[in-house]
């Protein structure tokens, strides 16, 4: 369980793309909003759906800068989570929430042991939770030193370079994901991005689903510490049908608009869809409804919206749908055929082997310019004739 809270957190580090390669037309903005869409069919044999923010601006999301410094005060600090998924690591109730302060193994122990260990990680942890749980609306008891050693496997420990982590860990009473949003949505993000809907608006609807989940991190870095707030649902024991898909059902709307926050800004990197599909046999996508980007190379790539494809792999697809200009897309958009994959052909599917369907509005649009153009044809046709006669 200890792994899954910590997988979350490497999720939502994850660099999406990199706008610095583009120029001086592309615009910077640090808040970033994530909605993403994973069928598994293979292992957990779920849909989660999640909507994920992430910003380097302390004034988008907010932590008093007090409590900021005194955490960065401490070099063993890697970051800290709070999420109330239940079982954070083993020991803790599945009716239990938890507050994880993660610190580098190796700089926590020093020269020492396993009780120096868990003497000074309790001795930081209690130093920062007082002030962690007034900030979070919170009131955490500590419950156990949990330890991943060095030369672990997990991904938790892959985040400090694999010298191994320790942790803190405090608890208490499992609270409503509903709850937990709107008090974190008063209290910690700015005003200006809760008031500008788009994906904000989805996490709260998520937010209201039974046995969501949220989570909260904040990741300890060289200089300005990330913020990350993550909500997520995940649909069980129902028959998942790959053949097509339609990602926007996972979050039961029509249509995902872009935050209002992003109004005055081009920065089509700010605001991304995902879709992840894990089958149970060797797939590719057939057909798309949305136009497709080839490479990721200047402004001009990322001005229409459209999938690009970070994993064309046969057994894990993982596309990424980029706004471009738009400020929204549609369910129909979205829309993905799903067929077999030979692995004798290989690994990977050609990009190139995607259909484009064109939908109703764009064969309509074609139409509308044949039918003008025969109508002008006949009429230059007629006042020709009306001057010969």
């Amino acid at each position: 369980m200890f792994k899954t809270v910590f997988l979350l957190v490497i999720i939502l580090t994850a660099v999406i793309f990199t706008p610095v390669v583009f120029g001086q037309d592309l615009k910077k903005a640090t808040w970033l909003e994530r909605a993403s869409v994973i069928y598994d069919q293979k292992f957990s044999e779920s849909v989660t759906s999640s909507v994920v923010f992430e910003t380097l601006n302390n004034n988008e999301i907010q932590f008093p800068n007090p409590l900021l410094k005194e955490i960065s005060s401490y070099e063993e600090v890697r970051f800290i989570t709070f999420t109330n998924m239940g079982e954070c690591v083993m020991g803790v109730k599945d009716d239990e929430q938890c507050i994880v302060i993660s610190f580098d193994l190796n700089l926590l122990k020093g020269d020492g042991g396993i009780k120096i260990i868990q003497a000074n990680g309790k001795a930081i942890g209690d130093e920062l939770i007082s002030d962690l749980n007034s900030v979070l609306g919170l009131n955490t008891e500590f419950h156990s030193i949990w330890i991943e050693s060095e030369g672990s496997k997990s991904v938790m420990s892959e985040f400090t370079g694999g010298g191994g982590v320790a942790s803190a860990v405090y608890t208490m009473p499992k609270q409503e994901t509903s709850v937990l949003f709107e008090n974190f949505s008063e209290f910690l993000i700015s005003q200006d991005i809760v008031n500008s809907g788009g994906f904000y608006d989805i996490a709260k609807q998520l937010a209201n689903m039974p046995d969501s989940i949220i989570t909260l991190a904040v990741i300890s870095q060289q200089q300005n510490p990330m913020f990350m707030l993550k909500v997520s649902h995940e649909y069980k024991d129902t028959p998942i049908d790959i053949s097509q898909i339609k990602p926007l059902e996972a979050f039961n709307v029509e249509e995902l608009e872009r935050s209002k926050y992003f109004q005055d800004l081009f920065v089509p990197l700010n605001s991304v869809f995902q879709v992840i599909i894990i089958p149970e046999n060797p797939s590719k996508i057939d057909l798309v409804k949305s136009s497709i980007i080839q490479k990721l190379g200047s402004v001009e790539d990322v001005s229409e919206k459209g999938w690009f494809f970070s994993s064309t792999s046969y057994d894990k697809i993982d596309a990424r749908f980029l706004f471009g200009s738009s400020k929204f897309v549609s369910s129909d958009e979205l829309t993905m055929n799903i067929g077999s994959w030979d692995t004798q052909n290989g690994d990977k599917f050609p990009i190139e082997s995607i259909q484009v369907a064109q939908d109703d509005i764009g064969q309509y649009a074609i139409l509308s310019v044949i039918v003008v153009a025969a109508i002008g044809a006949v009429m230059f046709y007629l006042k020709g004739y009306k001057r010969n006669r």
